[in-house]
């Protein structure tokens, strides 16, 4: 029979999970990795149909004096428990009813493990003496202090019992210390002086890092360093792990504690010891006869062989839980643990056969039926590398990322969570051929690294620096590549090359290349020496264009109205701390709220400038002002008296006229060309000079 959506309560949390009962016990499994609880049919004491969190609950008493009380049952459930109980375990459900009618005043009382306040034995509270963290006991008053749970909303601090002196009974029994003395044996509050049933010393912890003592009670830990001192009750302990470490030189034993102890603001939700496997200890335990009996023969007076072992033992007897060890799961390394990282920091992740464990920083256990989906992937989204990364999707919560994993661990993972009937997002298993490959494979940045030095190789092999520079054997080379590359790009535009030409004196824009250097070549490199000598060409005929210079005669532009506004009133705009761009926004909001009738003034004197600045232009342009001929200087070009010595020209390229300019920069299509009529001028005058100078 199961009753899913039932909660337990726990130290004023109420977890919620779901109630089973079978034939042979009652157990309860929480839905976020609470608390869990198993009792044998054969150990219930008493069962209680009393209110839980105002709704129907099931008060459940054990032999040993522990009382578990579950809540969220219908009224109807009381039927079908009842007939369950009598019929499986031989308890009828009693009716409980609480006395909630706010009477302060009753009688405390420690029966079993609980501290119950009742009156007229009608019960009002119960409160279990493990909740208890301290006790003080004043003349006629003890003050209780109780443990906190983190997960609660509403928390019990305090509470005090005033117990007055009855003067009917003897003076000599003293009712504060009694009942003081009552909640301290099964509060689990021993005191130091006490006899631990086992002291373990300088063990190494890693959460909390540092080494401790530890002495073990029947209902607490107490861990002593040298700078912190932590005390863990035995009921805080829901969970223990055996787990060895990747190298097979120590095994962690694992604690998950809730609540979690604390430092400070720091939470710890596991206690960690590590203890190195190949180190054996004898220990001696402080336990009666009858202590001894309840272990079942788990625990002896003197106990040895290796200490992780031995330790793990008794806890699990004082603890009376089962100990978590590595499934079936082996990893590539032959060990059941993967090396991987968690948000930067290293650790080592064991998937269990009902969850996963990380150990450390932070420690974690993620339980499968918390799990929605799994995901593995490369670490940089695809490429050759040698890590995956391994995403776990929480049913609530976002998702857990462990990077940096080897990728032979991929289809052991894999191969792992398919048996489990895990999710895999991307289902796909690497193919063995493909891993080994991978390993065969280039990284992409060494193979660029390595074509850059190829290509550097290649272009020290073809600058031979060594040997003699012949000219004429040069020039023949280059007529050849000339003659080939002249008939393959006859038809090419001439402003794709710098052929250093000017224009024909036809006027049709074709050019003429001056030298053999100039001439369009697309497979001969560009020579450094070159370039430099026509950067410093260039240089020499006027260098980079450089601004244009204002002249300061040319009349001031006239203004828009808006401005002729924001000038009159740029100072009732402007406030103390305003930037120049704040008052031009406070300004244009303005200016947009005027009226036209408003305008019209700053209009009239807009206007009224325009008309200036137009008279003004007309007059500065008769004196000779603004020209294109006096801001845009010309350049006349020169007559050749024969073949420049800075360049050799071959024959073929030789023209009839040697009016051309070889030093002169090449215009190009994109450029507006000199007008026709301009040209035809020049050449009539270039004309008239030849035939005067032949006469």
């Amino acid at each position: 029979m199961e009753f899913p959506g039932v909660y337990l309560e726990d130290m004023g949390l109420l977890a919620l999970g779901t109630l089973k009962l079978t034939d042979k016990s009652l157990s309860f499994k929480s839905e976020k990795g609470g608390r869990s609880v198993t009792v044998a049919g054969d150990d219930i004491d008493g069962l209680k149909w009393q209110k839980l969190g105002n709704k129907p609950g099931l008060r459940v008493g054990v032999n040993d004096g522990n009382v578990h009380r579950f809540g969220g049952f219908k009224d109807a459930d009381l039927e079908r428990l009842q007939k369950f109980t009598d019929a499986h375990w031989s308890r009828p459900i009693e009716q409980s009813n609480l006395f909630i009618k706010g009477w302060s005043y009753g009688q405390a009382e420690v029966k079993g493990r609980n501290i119950e306040f009742s009156w007229e034995d009608k019960p009002i509270f119960e409160i279990p003496c493990t909740n208890v963290s301290n006790v003080t006991a004043n003349k006629n008053e003890a003050v209780l202090e109780f443990h906190q749970n983190d997960n609660a909303q509403i928390a019990l601090m305090e509470m005090r019992f005033h117990m007055p002196v009855d003067a009917e009974t003897e003076e000599d029994v003293d009712k504060v210390e009694e009942f003081k003395k009552a909640v301290l044996a099964y509060a689990g509050l021993e005191a130091e002086t006490e006899q631990p049933i086992v002291l373990l010393t300088d063990i190494l912890c890693t959460t909390p890092r540092g080494r401790y003592d530890i002495k073990v009670y029947p209902t607490s830990i107490a861990l002593h360093g040298k700078t912190y001192d932590y005390k863990i009750p035995i009921k805080s302990i829901n969970r223990l792990f055996l787990v060895p470490h990747k190298d097979g030189r120590s095994v962690f034993f694992v604690l998950s504690l809730n609540p979690p102890i604390r430092q400070g603001q720091t939470r710890y939700s596991y206690l960690i010891m590590d203890f190195p496997k190949d180190e054996e200890q004898e220990l001696e335990l402080s336990l009666t006869d009858e202590q001894l009996e309840e272990s079942n023969g788990a625990l002896k007076r003197t106990m040895d062989g290796p200490i992780y072992k031995t330790v793990s033992v008794v806890f699990k007897a004082i603890c009376n839980l089962k100990i978590t060890e590595p499934g079936r799961f082996i990893g590539h390394s032959g060990t059941p643990a993967i090396q991987c990282t968690h948000r930067q920091n290293p650790g080592l992740l064991y998937p269990l056969e009902k969850g996963f464990l990380f150990i450390h920083k932070p420690a974690m256990y993620l339980r499968y039926e918390d799990v929605s989906s799994c995901h593995l992937a490369r670490s940089d989204g695809g490429t050759v590398t040698r890590t995956v990364d391994f995403e776990v999707d929480m049913k609530s919560g976002g998702p857990i990322i462990f990077n940096t994993m080897e990728k032979e661990e991929n289809n052991k993972l894999f191969d792992y969570l398919s048996k489990k009937n895990i999710k895999i997002r991307n289902p796909t298993r690497v193919d063995a051929r493909a891993a080994e490959s991978s390993d065969d494979e280039i990284d992409p940045y060494k193979a660029a690294v390595k074509a850059e030095g190829r290509k550097r190789d290649e272009s020290d092999d073809d600058e031979s620096t060594d040997e003699d520079y012949d000219l004429d054997k040069d020039l023949k080379d280059r007529k050849t590549k000339e003659k080939d590359s002249s008939e393959g790009s006859a038809s090419e535009p001439d402003d794709e090359y710098d052929s250093g030409s000017e224009q024909d004196s036809s006027g049709t824009g074709e050019s003429e290349p001056d030298s053999e250097e100039d001439v369009p070549s697309k497979k001969r490199k560009s020579d450094p020496k070159e370039k430099r000598e026509k950067k410093e060409k260039k240089e020499k005929e006027g260098g980079k264009k450089g601004k244009k210079e204002k002249d300061p005669n040319a009349p001031k532009r006239a203004q828009s109205a808006y401005f002729h506004w924001f000038n009159a009133n740029r100072l009732s705009l402007k406030e103390d701390g305003d930037s120049v761009a704040d008052v031009a926004k406070k300004a244009g909001a303005k200016w947009k709220t005027l009226g036209a009738e408003d305008k019209k003034e700053w209009e009239a004197k807009a206007e009224k400038d325009k008309t200036r600045y137009e008279t003004e232009m007309k007059e500065y342009r008769k004196s000779g002002g603004g020209g294109s001929s006096s801001s845009k200087p010309t350049t006349s070009s020169k007559k050749s008296s024969g073949p420049s010595t800075s360049k050799a020209i071959s024959k073929e390229y030789i023209s009839d006229s040697d009016d051309s300019d070889e030093e002169e920069k090449p215009k190009k299509k994109e450029k507006k060309a000199a007008p026709k009529e301009e040209s035809e001028d020049e050449e009539e005058e270039s004309e008239a000079s030849d035939a005067s100078d032949s006469d």
